[in-house]
């Protein structure tokens, strides 16, 4: 393996990683969030570190700083509650409409094959499996907004990703936490 797949690997390794530290506490609000230190403390080179930064500035946990670079974001605990629940209820919101739009036995199918392959990694105790785990919960949730058929609600449930904690993987995440 090499190429490709290695820096995917130091991409997620490094988004993971710098998620679980900026969570934790590690890093305070307003922390300047400096590239050479993060790369010798993750032990990734500077491209997946900055594809970590930029995702991590995506979801809400880092801004970007008028001169360039990254800061931590300063969230109270009604943001991260606020963006949970209305991620839920747009989901919700999805299941609602699949269900009377009728989604397709295909659509159907493909939600079942996903929750049983998630199954078998949520049992499986290695970093590859917890990986995999969260693609496969991505992808989950993004067939269940595309089984309702509603551009509008994609389009909405894409915009929830920008905010804190809002993201499936997110919920994942904290899950994994405790």
């Amino acid at each position: 393996m090499s190429g490709k797949n290695d820096g995917t690997s130091q991409s997620t390794r490094a988004l993971l990683r710098l998620r679980e530290l900026i969570l934790s506490g590690e890093f305070a609000a307003g922390t300047r969030m400096s590239e050479l230190p993060l790369v010798e403390r993750l032990g990734v080179s500077r491209t997946p570190l900055r594809l970590a930064l930029a995702t991590l500035e995506h979801e809400g946990l880092l801004e970007l700083l008028p001169g360039g670079g990254y800061a931590v974001r300063e969230l109270s605990y009604s943001d991260v509650g606020d963006a949970i629940q209305l991620r839920g209820v747009l989901e919700g919101t999805a299941v609602r409409l699949a269900a009377e739009r009728g989604a397709s036995r295909r659509e159907l199918s493909a939600m079942r094959a996903l929750i049983e392959r998630m199954e078998v990694e949520v049992h499986s105790e290695d970093y590859e499996s917890f990986v995999r785990y969260m693609d496969l919960n991505e992808r989950f949730h993004a067939a269940l907004v595309a089984a309702a058929h509603s551009p509008v609600l994609a389009r909405a449930v894409e915009g929830m990703v920008a905010l804190p904690f809002a993201g499936a993987s997110a919920f994942v995440l904290a899950e994994a936490a405790s």
